[in-house]
């Protein structure tokens, strides 16, 4: 689909991140699209200036949309390659999640499930991780409540 991901050019990244947008910007409302638009800007001059991207803007701002989006986008700044798909990834507790797979994955129900068990053991071993830490901080005096 692209040839950018194997000359690890950050031309062809932000080539293929332009393409993506304009296309999200035709078809997203323009509200959430400016959401997204700016936490993609300041997303890329992190990563330009070697910060590691993290959050950035008004987290009430991203909607559903938003937030599949922008990981949509993050995939192709990060690799170059737009061949990523977005797929529900629900946490332990039935939250809703998704994430970013090769279209390999995606398109394997097998290879699927493995990484939806994968993914529900390792945030389940977190929380629980949490968990303890958390008694221990309490039993300690030092609440973990602020």
């Amino acid at each position: 689909m692209n040839d950018a991901n194997d000359s690890g050019s950050h031309d062809g990244r932000i080539d293929n991140v332009s393409l993506y947008m304009e296309t999200l910007k035709a078809r997203m409302d323009p509200e959430q699209y400016d959401v997204l638009a700016k936490a993609v800007y300041e997303t890329a001059h992190l990563i330009a200036e070697g910060h590691q991207a993290g959050p950035v803007g008004d987290a009430s701002q991203f909607t559903d949309e938003v937030q599949r989006e922008y990981a949509t986008v993050l995939a192709i700044l990060l690799t170059g390659r737009m061949d990523h798909q977005l797929v529900e990834m629900p946490g332990p507790d039935g939250s809703r999640g998704f994430a970013i797979v090769e279209a390999a994955v995606a398109d394997d129900p097998a290879k699927l499930q493995e990484l939806r068990e994968k993914h529900r053991r390792f945030v389940t071993e977190q929380q629980a991780l949490y968990n303890e830490l958390d008694g221990i901080a309490r039993a300690s005096g030092m609440s973990s409540d602020g």
